[in-house]
This record gives structure tokens, C-alpha cells and sequence, in this order.
């Protein structure tokens, strides 16, 4: 099958590959002198904006300093730029395209949060939302000093343009916490592989397969101007995604949000609701989430462990649910079973239209020892990359993980119907209700125990959110920068 040529010095770095960091600069802003700005960010800023090919190297050099035990990640630095609708409307003046609805609509307005279940702005972080944000740079390094250094040079290269509103520097966690969450969950194991980008590792047995369990997907499903997804095959090319204008080509839509995790209380919990139920807690834990803490899933240790699994990548995402119909290994309200169901709705291409790419980094301290009730403000600076913030983030947002009746018509062996409930890690539910989900002590391999885990309080809670335009570097080189 024909693959799509992608022009990787065009699109930037962070949408298809992840901008490589130990920490990165979340730096938001907006613009107070525009034709300053235009002008600064053309002579200045642009000549340092990290592309998908550069990115792409640095993976080699990278994966062949591992192979060689040689440092990581060395001098890299990483800069990329994107904006919100108000940042457009201030770069494009009156009568610009509309990009896309929820873009236009925002993180922050109350049909979003509406839709979303998500907390008032009132509880967001105040330094947030105490102005509109025009836009965001994201900037990466091997440590906290070179990332402030580089940001703080970045700043003095637009001199007096923009303001900064907010600032926040993630760090991956430390040791053998490292790629891992909060919770202490291995992170990132499931992105999708990219046509034209992702090799696929057994070219002849599995040519639609990156890794193993890793479907190739169609880049017009996170970059303007390329094919996306058949809606009816999950192999075929679909059409490319509208553009409401040609600039938007190699272009992409980020997702942000500020998740603090309240890592207490999830072992509280766990701990007390194991005991409850008589099972061991982290396979409780496991049980929420779908994968053991090592990243090995239900699917393939439905009763312990496996780190061999877990850290094996030919493994440890080579799974489906068609052979789990009674959810007697994985939970159906799982948050990976829900976030990325798989065959699990018998409509494969369907769901391969809602995949997203995720590139965040943990923020915050470690949990101190004696830290029984959340002290220190610590979680995950979410971003995901789409061409469809409605059909991609959103709808996994309020379809997938807040939807209790999701994945639907499944039964329960012998008959009867389930209704799997909120996914336990990232779904909300409406008004700060309590969240539940269907069986969490397993039936595996042949029980009929019945229960229900009730959540009464969430422990992930949003604090921050925004939607920006990631521009190709020609588009922010011209159109974008372009003094009238």
C-alpha cells in the first residue's frame, strides 16, 4: 500500500514524535505589542522551532546512546509554538477562517465544560484565567536548569511583545519511577503508529502494525493535508481532513490540560476498598486502570503481575478484548479498556477515527513520606495532538470515559445486562456526582461474583485547560507573522 509522504521539516516537532525532555516549559502568554511580536517571532523564534524531523533524529541518536550505554539525551533542546482562538484573532484580525468548532469555542467556555463534566472555571488555577491566553511555547531539555535558561533566552528574544500569564516546568518522575504517572502506572504504552513515519517492526506478517498491537494510522487523523481514516476500514485511506484555510496544511490541534492527581487518596482508597472486597490492592489497582503498575495489561496477567511483559514492547500492547467478552480479565469501565476500547464495540474503524496522540509530562513533587492527604500540587500536563478536537479528544472525553453506559450492550455470562460505569480515572460525571464502575473483583476464569466499586470523589481533577493551533513552521515563518 502506497504510504503518504510527510514534510517532517514542516510540522512541529511535539504532534508526531514528542519533543525529547527529562522537563519541559509549558509558557503561556499573550501578545502586547503585535507587530513586535510578528516581527521577533519571524526574525527570531522561528529558526528555532523543533520539527518532526529533527525530532526524529534525536529518537535515533537517543535509542542508539541506550544500545550504547551513552548519555540520553545530551545538549537537546526542544521549542514549539502554538495558539489559541483568541491568539488568531490577534495574528489574522477580522475575517479569518474559522478553524474548527471546538477550537472556536474553546477549553474554557461553558458549553465545553458542560459537555465535558468538567469543574467550573472558578476552580481553576486563578493566574490561568485571569486574562485571555493568545498562546503557549513548549520548551524542552535534559534538565530544569537548561529548560529555564532556554526559556528565559527565548523571553529576551521577544523582548517586550508578550506577557506571560502562566508558567509550569513537568519532570519526568525520578529512577525507576521514570515513564510513569503519579499513580505509578507505566505511561504512553498505546500511541497509536503514524503511516509514513512508524516502521512497522514485522513488515511482512504485520505491515499495518508498528509495533506489535500497534496499528499504522493515517496522518490526516493528526496533521492537516494528508489522508485520514476510512470510516469503514481500518486500513484504508479516508479523505484528508477539510481545512478552512490552505495554511493550515502540516498543521495540528492541542489539547492541554492540567490534571492534579491526588495520589493519597487513590492508595487510601484502594487500600480500604481491597480489604472491602477481600483481592489483593494492586490487582484493585490494576483493575481501575486495566494494566499493572510495569505496563503489562489485564488482558495478558489477568491475575498478577508480569513485569517481563510489561516491559517488553512486543508485548505489552499486543492484546484486543474480543476474547474477554465478559470482562472476566479487564473491566469494561477500565480506564484503558474505555480510552481506547479496541474491538471491543465490533466496529474497529469506527474507533481509530478517535485516537489521539498524547505528549505530556508529569508535574509536581513526589509524595513525602506521612503524606496521607494530598499537600503538594502534583499530576499530569496533558497534551494531546488531532485534527478534530470534537471527534478525537472530545468524544473520548464524553462518549468513552464519562459515559457509564459505554461500552453498551454487553452482558454478563449467562445473560443479563451491564452497565460498566465511569472510567475510574479520568471520568467525571455531572454535577460532582459520585462515579461507580461494574465489577471490580474478577470473575476470572469462571466466577459470578457481582459487584460494584463506588467512587465518591474524583482523583484526578482538572485545574487548567485550553485548546491551541499548532501551525506548520512555513505557516508561522509567513501567514502568521505576516505585518500588514
Amino acid at each position: 500500500m502506497h504510504q503518504p509522504m510527510l514534510d517532517l521539516a514542516d510540522i512541529q516537532g511535539d504532534i508526531l514524535v514528542g519533543l525529547q525532555k527529562y522537563y519541559e516549559s509549558f509558557i503561556f502568554f499573550n501578545v502586547i505589542d503585535l507587530n513586535y511580536f510578528k516581527r521577533l517571532t519571524a526574525q527570531r523564534v522561528c529558526e528555532r522551532i523543533t520539527s518532526v524531523g529533527q525530532a526524529s533524529h534525536w529518537d535515533l541518536v537517543i535509542q542508539h546512546g541506550k544500545r550504547s550505554n551513552l548519555p540520553t539525551l545530551g545538549p537537546f533542546y526542544g521549542l514549539n509554538l502554538g495558539f489559541t482562538r483568541h491568539g488568531i484573532d490577534q495574528l489574522m484580525t477580522a475575517g479569518r477562517p474559522q478553524l474548527g468548532s471546538a477550537f472556536e469555542r474553546g477549553a474554557d467556555h461553558q458549553d465545553t465544560i458542560r459537555i465535558l463534566n468538567d469543574p467550573p472555571i472558578s476552580r481553576w488555577l486563578a493566574a490561568f484565567i485571569a486574562d485571555p491566553i493568545d498562546g503557549v511555547f513548549l520548551i524542552t531539555g535534559p534538565d530544569r536548569a537548561s529548560v529555564m535558561s532556554q526559556s528565559g533566552d527565548l523571553l529576551r528574544r521577544l523582548g517586550g511583545s508578550i506577557r506571560v500569564l502562566y508558567s509550569e516546568i513537568g519532570q519526568v518522575r525520578p529512577g525507576r519511577e521514570r515513564g510513569h504517572e503519579h499513580f505509578g502506572f507505566l505511561d504512553g504504552v498505546s500511541q497509536p503508529g503514524i503511516r509514513g513515519l512508524t516502521r512497522p517492526s514485522k513488515p511482512i506478517y504485520r505491515p499495518d502494525e508498528g509495533l506489535p498491537g500497534q496499528d499504522l494510522l493515517w496522518p490526516g487523523e493528526f496533521v492537516f493535508g494528508y489522508p485520514g481514516q476510512d470510516p469503514n476500514d481500518p486500513v484504508k485511506p479516508g479523505k484528508a481532513p477539510d481545512m478552512a484555510a490552505p495554511w493550515m496544511k502540516n498543521g495540528s490541534f492541542m489539547v492541554f490540560r492540567r490534571l492534579e492527581q491526588k495520589v493519597p487518596e487513590f492508595r487510601k482508597f484502594v487500600a480500604e476498598h481491597a480489604a472491602r472486597l477481600g483481592m489483593d490492592r494492586e490487582l484493585l489497582a490494576a483493575r481501575m486502570v486495566g494494566r499493572w503498575k510495569g505496563g503489562a495489561p489485564l488482558e495478558r496477567a489477568p491475575l498478577r503481575d508480569d513485569p517481563a511483559i510489561g516491559a517488553d514492547p512486543n508485548r505489552n500492547n499486543d492484546f484486543a478484548y474480543a476474547d474477554d467478552p465478559f470482562q472476566r480479565k479487564c473491566p469494561y469501565a477500565a480506564h484503558i479498556r474505555k480510552a481506547y476500547p479496541r474491538d471491543d464495540t465490533g466496529n474497529e474503524a469506527e474507533v481509530l477515527r478517535h485516537r489521539i496522540i498524547r505528549a505530556g509530562i508529569p508535574f509536581g513533587p513526589e509524595v513525602e513520606p506521612g503524606e496521607t492527604t494530598t499537600r503538594h500540587s502534583r499530576g499530569l500536563m496533558f497534551v494531546c495532538y488531532q485534527t478534530s478536537i470534537e471527534r478525537q479528544f472530545e468524544y473520548i472525553q464524553r462518549r468513552y470515559a464519562d459515559n457509564p453506559d459505554f461500552a453498551t450492550g454487553k452482558m454478563r455470562p449467562g445473560g443479563g445486562a451491564v452497565t460498566p460505569g465511569y472510567d475510574p480515572v479520568i471520568g467525571q460525571a455531572p454535577g460532582d456526582e459520585a462515579r461507580y464502575m461494574d465489577e471490580p473483583y474478577p470473575n476470572y476464569p469462571a466466577g459470578t461474583r457481582r459487584t460494584t466499586l463506588d467512587i465518591p470523589s474524583e482523583f484526578v481533577v482538572l485545574t487548567a485547560a485550553a485548546y491551541f493551533f499548532m501551525p506548520s513552521i512555513t505557516a508561522l515563518r509567513t501567514v502568521l507573522t505576516r505585518s500588514f
